[in-house]
């Protein structure tokens, strides 16, 4: 991790020598009406089974026909994006693009279409996009199972009053899992390596209400179409599966200036033979040497998944540092995570056994290709203390924190060592977001 930490240093020198907006920086001259610019975002990036992503993006903006009446902000305007990635650990190329059509003034806010040949974590139900100058809300640097995708995407954005906006889009996908129930599976190196996996038809809805509330609604079928490695002869099944995520984020300034941040999230699924990849997959980042936003500390990858699940967060950060220098000034918070959840069909140990592929259940062990869940039937509770700004090393702030995780003696997840229990980690973000 500190390799990375030292290249994200490396590349915001970068940043601060040209003209930087979000984290885009502009090829084309400021005063042009046309913006072509690189997507520092897509440069690099880092998890558990591309090992080190390295990639170009850029993207192109232009008004459709430019209106002195309004400003540089609130114009129509077409939009590309372009992108190109190749993965160090499955030696695989990926790329993408999309074309858009922007109306910031109009209540369909936009329409466009996106294609993509890249891999996708499964079970994922984060709403956070990847921020190369922000690690701590990348908890995706610890996910080692993905799936193959190759989607067509149509969609529309609408605009509503205040904070509020819609996306619908209609989704056209193949996906194959890159993984089995012993091992990472590297198509692009190993020709036996390679898997048939599922076609997707999906509808899927976004509403955001005041920046805080998220609802996320998922129609869906699945087409099994081989299933298993690639040539193996298996029926042709149909799944269908609706799937829903609410979420509230909010940070809080109290009276005292100290700052109260609140999270949580529920999902529920409503079929227990979908496929794997929609379903909830609730793992954390334990054993990892960094301190991520929102996530288990103490839960390791691949531990948990669900159909029905509630996590929530409560962080309350001091509002005064212990003491105050030019290198040091630990800021205390203290944090609570709360988790449960459930799947459907579980025998007494709470595990179910599930064909990768299809998410069908099944009764007794048949290959490699069947997958054994558990979730957090009887709960998991978290709590968390820390220091932020301990040291100030560069541009870097970094602090520290310590998670242990605390759950029922008679579930079948509970860790009898006291010591397995707890989670050190060091925390470390840019010192310039502290200015922004």
């Amino acid at each position: 991790m500190s390799k990375k930490l030292y290249i994200i240093s490396l590349l915001s020198l970068v940043i601060s020598c040209g003209i930087l907006n979000a984290q885009d920086m502009r090829l084309s001259h400021l005063h042009s009406r046309t913006n072509i610019s690189l997507d520092l975002n897509k440069l690099y990036n880092y998890n558990l089974y591309e090992h080190n992503r390295w990639g170009l993006g850029l993207f192109l903006t232009t008004p459709l026909k430019y209106d002195e009446k309004y400003g540089t902000n609130y114009q129509n305007l077409f939009r590309t994006d372009i992108y190109a990635a190749w993965g160090s650990g499955d030696h695989a190329l990926k790329y993408g693009g999309s074309f858009q059509l922007i109306f910031p003034r109009s209540f369909i806010r936009r329409i466009y279409i996106d294609a993509f040949h890249d891999i996708e974590k499964i079970g994922n139900h984060s709403f956070v996009s990847y921020n190369i100058l922000n690690t701590s809300d990348n908890s995706t640097y610890f996910s080692s199972r993905y799936s193959a995708v190759d989607r067509l995407l149509l969609g529309m954005e609408f605009n509503l009053l205040g904070k509020n906006k819609i996306n619908a889009d209609f989704r056209l996908s193949h996906e194959a899992p890159l993984f089995n129930a012993q091992t990472l599976l590297y198509p692009r190196r190993f020709e036996s390596d390679s898997t048939q996996g599922n076609h997707y038809r999906e509808w899927h809805i976004n509403i955001i209400k005041d920046k805080h509330w998220t609802f996320d609604f998922l129609f869906g079928n699945a087409t099994r179409n081989g299933g298993g490695p690639a040539g193996s002869e298996m029926h042709l099944e149909n799944i269908n599966y609706f799937r829903v995520i609410a979420q509230y984020s909010n940070i809080f300034t109290l009276k005292n200036k100290s700052r109260l941040s609140a999270f949580s999230q529920f999902g529920f699924l409503d079929n227990s033979n979908t496929p794997i990849s929609r379903r909830f997959d609730l793992s954390g980042t334990g054993g990892s040497l960094y301190y991520f936003n929102n996530t288990l500390l103490t839960v390791r990858p691949n531990t948990f998944t669900a159909d029905v699940f509630f996590h929530g967060c409560l962080n309350y950060s001091f509002a005064n540092p212990l003491w105050k220098s030019r290198l040091s000034n630990p800021v205390p918070f203290i944090q609570l995570n709360a988790l449960y959840g459930r799947l459907y069909n579980v025998d007494v140990d709470n595990t179910g056994l599930y064909e990768l592929y299809t998410g069908r259940q099944l009764q007794t062990d048949v290959s490699a290709s069947t997958y054994v869940l558990r979730s957090p039937d009887r709960g998991l509770l978290e709590p968390a203390l820390g220091l932020n700004s301990l040291l100030r090393w560069g541009i870097l702030d970094i602090g520290v924190a310590m998670a242990y995780q605390l759950t029922p003696a008679n579930s079948t997840y509970h860790i009898h060592n006291f010591w397995n229990n707890f989670s050190v980690m060091c925390i470390a973000k840019l010192a310039f977001e502290y200015e922004l």
